[in-house]
């Protein structure tokens, strides 16, 4: 059997596998029933249609009549420009506090694209870090140091 659309087999082949590992997650929680969901219902089912669709998604890469489509070269570079600051974030936000940290993760991160110029990044980060400070620490009340902690009051 042939692949003709290996783009959308792969994907179909993410979504499934993606679905089993929530839906086998879930599994740990009480499921219920649709009149009281428990709070393995949701996930569990969201996951299953997941699977399902990832199934369809895969098979109709076989067919005949899937347009022929190859996978193009994967960017781990820029991978790891995204997610990588992410981690560094939650490694220094204890040290740096939030508003560098943030900063820092901002500008880390728009080194993976080549349409932001140092203005976009600073523009990006002034308004990412108004809004987290507004949505976690002073809506949700959520404790983060704001500054380094030679700093923090």
């Amino acid at each position: 059997m042939r692949i003709k659309n290996k783009r959308d087999f792969l994907a179909g082949l993410m979504f499934t596998a993606t679905g089993i590992v929530f839906a086998l997650i879930g599994t740990q929680y009480k499921f219920g029933s649709a009149a009281q969901m428990g709070a393995g219902y949701f996930p569990i089912v969201v996951s299953v249609v997941m699977s399902l669709l990832g199934i369809v998604i895969s098979l109709h890469a076989l067919t005949p009549k899937a347009e022929e489509e190859q996978v193009p070269a994967f960017y781990w570079k820029k991978l790891f420009l995204v997610l990588g600051p992410i981690v560094l974030f939650s490694v220094v936000l204890k040290w740096l506090g939030l508003i560098l940290s943030l900063l820092l993760l901002i500008g880390l991160s728009s080194t993976a694209s080549h349409e932001f110029g140092w203005k976009g990044t600073l523009v990006n980060a002034a308004i990412l870090i108004v809004f987290c400070l507004v949505v976690f620490v002073w809506i949700l009340n959520i404790y983060l140091p704001l500054w380094p902690w030679f700093m923090d009051n």
